[in-house]
């Protein structure tokens, strides 16, 4: 289980979604990517990667599943993430950084070789967002 403090100071402990879980997310976030034009700048492409990624009702609903897994502690003990989570506005600005954390700690595993494969290329990207 991986904990990782929130904006808000809450805690948040992320536990492995299972294989079929977090495949879907893996996948949408793959069918989300191939439509975003990587020949155009550097900015541009990381500004649609966001608002495709946040706007993606496919994306958010695999999101939900692996949310199962985790746990918000806001003070009032370790509470399963559903829909009334984020209903406090204190809450709110811990949503994006819940998004990003989950979806990491469950699409990374999938990434790994690819990471040592392409790691030139990474580099260079790397390089250009400098």
């Amino acid at each position: 289980m991986k904990e990782i403090t929130l904006p808000s100071g809450a805690i948040l402990k992320i536990t492995l979604a299972p294989f079929s879980d977090s495949r879907d997310l893996y996948q949408a976030f793959l069918e989300e990517i191939k439509t975003i034009n990587f020949k155009s700048s550097v900015q541009e492409a990381l500004k649609d990667l966001i608002c495709y990624g946040f706007s993606s009702k496919r994306i958010e609903m695999c999101l939900e599943k692996c949310f199962k897994r985790c746990l918000y502690n806001s003070g009032n003990g370790d509470l399963k993430i559903d829909k009334d989570t984020f209903e406090p506005e204190e809450a709110r600005d811990d949503y994006l950084t819940v998004c990003l954390e989950v979806a990491k700690e469950n699409v990374m595993p999938f990434t790994k070789s690819l990471y040592a494969k392409y790691k030139p290329l990474i580099e260079t990207i790397k390089k250009d967002l400098a």
